[in-house]
This record gives structure tokens, sequence and C-alpha cells, in this order.
């Protein structure tokens, strides 16, 4: 007996009595060779349909594509099923076991090939132009501290296009699933994380300044106020690109890079334990208090990302941090200094200790209130659900928690806010200066109302 279910495109038309071939006219009598005339043969049987084309796990067939043998399934970007986490977001069954290895090779290429390209236009201006700085053997491109700073800022901000370029074009899946796992940049929740994160990082510089106040290691090195019209266009340049720096910074070490090696693991811990020791690393080297700072301060924040699903919060931290920390390195005349916060003092760490985990609980209670996404929506089998401690629509936050990242002074570029925060000389992924990375908060589907851009 024929199944009760719902009848696809694809299959033929149900026979009625009208079209029936019991219904058809008697074929005439065979002629002197002892066959029919050719209008009233039948046309042979075909192949039986088969119906539904159910998607086979791991084919690397969209989801819900239905088609007849011998299709192909329509061209373009292949989503993770339903209900994976943010860093399972590669594995769509697209580019074999180990396709991952030729992504991972080729976008670290573009990026190297991407800093060296605007390092290289930066020497060349300031050359014709004659715009170098006096001193030899300055690190300096520019004379003028902002436009070399500038053009630092830049060569970091090209992380975002490469790494959304090698999502879509060789992981094969949509360029912003690396946003979120909803596949966008939730506007709505980065304003409220910024809500949150902005005051929490003024009172975090707020305590690093009355603490090493009148130390001499605190004291500002550089050259004093430099006047309101340079202080104002130095402001109103970092304003435009310390953002885009900051969200580089955090699509490729908290974004991208988690999500390629999560091709390959089924736990989010390797990529968030490697992802946060390359960004430690990518500061440079200083003093061990700030590599610890970087490190740790890391390690909450990718367990931010994992736990709410997207970039948002570890995006608005970072900046905010960033802009913070470069906004009183004006002040203080101090953006041609090349100290990152891998020279940040022992009380910035002793700081950071604290308040990386405070605002990522915090951040991560909200998301649960507010119902922020944290797998990818649809119905279907969730790829590792139940897997890890602390990571899906279950526990709540701080529940087998791994420590990671939060805010942190120091935790990117600027060193201790009482000496003057010093932006390091190109961030991120140079061996530059780069803010501390924020946190964003992470939410059980379905608990309170969804925020969502």
């Amino acid at each position: 007996m024929r199944p009760d279910i719902p009848p696809s495109p694809w299959d033929p038309p149900e026979p009625s009595s009208a079209s029936s071939p019991s219904s058809w006219p008697s074929p005439p009598a065979a002629g002197p060779t002892g066959s029919t005339g050719a209008a009233w043969q039948q046309p042979p049987a075909g192949p039986a349909r088969q119906q539904g084309w159910p998607q086979q796990p791991g084919g690397g067939w969209p989801q819900g594509w239905q088609g007849p043998p011998g299709a192909v399934p329509p061209a373009g970007p292949v989503r993770a099923e339903a209900g994976s986490r943010y860093d399972q977001q590669g594995r769509n069954g697209q580019g074999g076991r180990f396709g991952w290895l030729g992504e991972l090779s080729l976008v670290v290429l573009l990026l190297f090939v991407g800093i060296v390209v605007v390092t290289g236009f930066a020497a060349v201006l300031a050359a014709v132009l004659d715009a170098g700085p006096d001193a030899p053997g300055s690190e300096m491109f520019f004379e003028d501290p902002v436009t070399d700073m500038a053009f630092q800022l830049v060569g970091i901000a090209i992380g975002i296009p490469v790494v959304l370029w090698g999502a879509r074009y060789l992981g094969r899946r949509p360029a912003g699933t690396v946003s979120s796992v909803l596949g966008r940049l939730r506007w709505k929740w980065l304003g409220l994380c910024a809500a949150v994160a902005v005051p929490m990082i003024i009172v975090q510089f707020g305590i690093m300044i009355a603490w090493t106040w009148g130390e001499e290691s605190a004291e500002p090195a550089g050259d004093g106020f430099p006047g309101w019209t340079a202080f104002l266009v130095s402001l109103a340049v970092l304003g435009a690109l310390v953002p885009f720096q900051a969200a580089a910074e955090e699509y490729v070490f908290r974004g991208w890079l988690v999500q390629v090696i999560g091709r390959a693991v089924r736990s989010p811990w390797p990529a968030v334990v490697i992802a946060s020791l390359l960004f430690a690393l990518a500061h440079g080297f200083g003093e061990l208090s700030g590599f610890v700072l970087l490190f740790y301060s890391a390690l909450w924040w990718g367990w931010l990302v994992i736990r709410t699903g997207g970039l948002e919060a570890v995006i608005t931290m970072h900046a905010a941090n960033n802009l913070l920390a470069f906004g009183l390195a004006a002040g203080f005349g101090e953006l041609a200094s090349t100290e990152t916060a891998a020279d940040a003092p022992w009380q910035a760490m002793v700081v950071e200790l604290v308040f990386a985990p405070l605002y990522c609980l915090v951040m991560a209670r909200i998301a649960d209130r507010r119902g922020v996404a944290r797998v990818s929506p649809g119905k279907g089998h969730s790829v590792g659900s139940g897997a890890v401690p602390g990571v899906g629509p279950g526990p709540s936050p701080g529940s087998g928690a791994v420590p990671g990242s939060g805010s942190g002074l120091g935790s990117g570029s600027g060193a201790s806010p009482g000496s003057g925060p010093v932006p390091g000389s190109g961030s991120g992924l140079g061996s530059g200066s780069g803010p501390s990375p924020g946190s964003g908060p992470g939410s059980t589907p379905g608990s309170g109302p969804r925020v969502e851009p």
C-alpha cells in the first residue's frame, strides 16, 4: 500500500481513467510486415523514480534540497546542519576530511601578503613624500604618529575581508556564519553588549590609573598633550579605524580560526586554546605578566564566543578597550610608542584576572535572559549537542566554563592606563598593539525574547 506522504514535484502525474492505457483505442491490425503504426506504439516504461531524495549526512547537499537521480545540487554556500555550535559552522560536508588544511594554509598566506602589501605601500609613500622620521633606526614609516598608526590599523583590518572570503570560497559556507550562528552580525545584541562593555572598561582603566598613580614606571613617556587640533584629529582617525582593527582580530582569532579547527575536532576547546595562544604571541614578546594577561583573557573570550554563538560581545569589548587605550595615548603624546599589551605590568594582569571572568559571566547571563541564539537555527540533529559542558543550550553560564577571554586593559594595545596606555605598533596579526577583545553574550535558544538585528 502506498505510504501517505506528500507528492514530490519530481513524481510523474497519477494515472487517470482518461489517460490510462486501458482506455486507449485498439491499434490497427498488423500490416504486411507484422508491425503496427508508429503513432499507436506506447512509450517504453522508464526507470522507477524514487521519491523524496532525502539529504544524505555529510554528502554535501544543502538542507531541504530534493532532486531526481543524477541531479546536481545548486551551486553556492552550504550551511552546517541545524543545532550546530559556533565552532561547528564549518562542518558542512564540503572539502573532504582534510579540506580545512587547504583553507587554513591559503588564508594565512593571504593575511601575510595583505600585511606586507600595506606595509610596503606605507614605506614607499613615506619615501616619495619624504615624510619619514628623522631618527635613524626608527620603526615608524611616517614622522607623523597618527598617519603611521592609521596604516598599522588598516594593515590589521584587512583581516576581515580575507577571512570572510576564505569561509565563503574555500570553506564553501556563508561568510556571515563567521559573525554568528544566525549567519549575520546581530546588531541589536551588539549594541546591548556595548552598553555593558564601555562603562566596565572605563572602570577597569580607572582602577589601573589609581593603582599605579605616582609610580615612576607609570609616568607618561610621550611628548605630552599635542594641542586640541592634533588631539581631535587623532580621535577622529582612531574612531574611524580602531573598531575595524579590533573586529579584525576577533574575526581572525576568535572566529574564523576556531571554526576552521572545529572542522577537524569535536570539542571547541582545542581550537580556543590554540587561537588564544596565537593571539598572545601575535602581540610580541615582552613581560611575562603581559603574556599571561593576553592568554588568560583570550581563553575567556573564546569561551564567551562559543557560549553566545557569535562575535558581537568580544568585538564591542575589544573596540572599547582599544579606543580608550589609543585615546589616552593620543592625549599623552604616546602614539609613537612601540609598547604593546605584552609589556603590561603585573598590576594590569591582576586586574584582568577579575574583570575578564566578570564581563564574560555577566554577558552570558544577560544572553540567557534575552534568548540570544547560541546554535544555528532550524530543526534537526544537533551536532555534538551535550558533548561540551558549559556550551550549548543547557547549563548556566560558568558551568564547566574554561577561563576564556574578557575585557582587559592591555590585552591588546596599550600599556597600563596609569602610564598613559601606549598602543603598540601594529596589533593583532603582526607584532603590534591590539587591545583586549571584548566578550559576547551567549544564550539559550527559546529563553525569553530573541535579540536579533
